[in-house]
């Protein structure tokens, strides 16, 4: 195949993210099968042109690249061994991406497990939103076969504005785990800054205009600060799944010799936040669960 065909794809998992990224290669023009657990997630995508899955080996057997994007490591391993499972699906030469955000162990266990077959295994994970993915806007980390990633750059371009290459999967799952853990700092003190501030009596909109106007301005500041100080707290990232990438961040840390305290403490806020209430809402509400659990408050 070509670089610069377009691969039939096959598309697994329908979540927050997936109905998203599904639903922009469609738009893009790829034929898309999709299969999901709860099947009337795919009523909508159906609707716009894709075809139905009966299952996954089914979604996997009609697609030269079946795309999965699920809650973490052993979900995707459910999907991808057995002897109905994608990997024994796929027709030899053709490639499961897998871009959800899993742990490294299972991502280099994967692509052992694919080259055995003959087949390939890349891990894909994004960086960006359900809105990102519907404007092609996401970042995309392959980690892979050079050869199997031309095969899905048209895929790729469909949906990021940019992507970086790695030559094995497990080195793409890290880098996603750096970046949510990243991520979940930056939300996470920011909120502690603002919270400090308002308490003191500066208004949050002024906090955040001089963070804006000074050296420590960042672009994730403005747009999650903004939805702070408006309460506008739309799950795009519940605080579950920043939780579970936070103990992965620290799995990754621990395998490769570092202790990563920062990420613990990070944890255990995630932690007790989530098992008080906030696990289904969007990690930047953490902010509301410091302010209901600072001191004095």
């Amino acid at each position: 195949m070509s670089p610069a065909t377009k691969p039939n794809v096959g598309f697994i998992g329908l979540g927050l993210l997936g109905t998203g990224v599904a639903g922009r290669l469609l738009a893009q023009g790829f034929g898309v099968t999709v299969w999901n657990r709860t099947p009337e997630k795919t009523e909508p995508l159906v609707r716009l042109g894709a075809t139905r899955a009966a299952s996954p080996q089914d979604a996997a057997a009609r697609a030269d690249v079946v795309i999965t994007m699920v809650l973490d490591g052993p979900a995707v391993e459910s999907l991808a061994l057995g002897p109905a499972g994608i990997a024994a699906s796929l027709g030899r030469g053709k490639i499961h991406c897998d871009m959800s955000t899993i742990d490294a162990a299972t991502s280099r266990s994967l692509g052992e497990h694919y080259r055995t077959l003959g087949k390939d295994f890349i891990s894909a994970p994004v960086l960006g939103n359900r809105f990102a993915a519907a404007a092609g806007k996401l970042l995309i980390f392959a980690g892979g076969r050079s050869e199997a990633i031309d095969v899905c750059a048209p895929i790729f371009a469909a949906l990021g504005e940019k992507s970086w290459r790695f030559d094995r999967p497990e080195i793409a799952a890290s880098g996603k785990l750096a970046c949510n853990l990243l991520l979940a700092g930056m939300i996470e003190i920011f909120s502690e800054s603002l919270l400090l501030a308002e308490k003191s009596g500066i208004a949050p909109k002024t906090f955040l205009d001089i963070v804006g106007s000074s050296n420590l301005g960042a672009l994730l500041y403005q747009v999650k600060g903004d939805l702070i100080i408006r309460k506008d707290y739309q799950a795009t990232f519940y605080s579950r799944n920043l939780l579970k990438d936070l103990n992965l961040a620290l799995d990754a840390g621990a395998a490769v010799g570092s202790k990563l305290p920062g990420a613990r403490a990070l944890r255990d806020i995630y932690a007790a936040a989530s098992e008080n209430g906030f696990a289904e809402k969007d990690c930047v509400e953490i902010f509301e669960w410091l302010a209901q659990n600072a001191p004095g408050a």
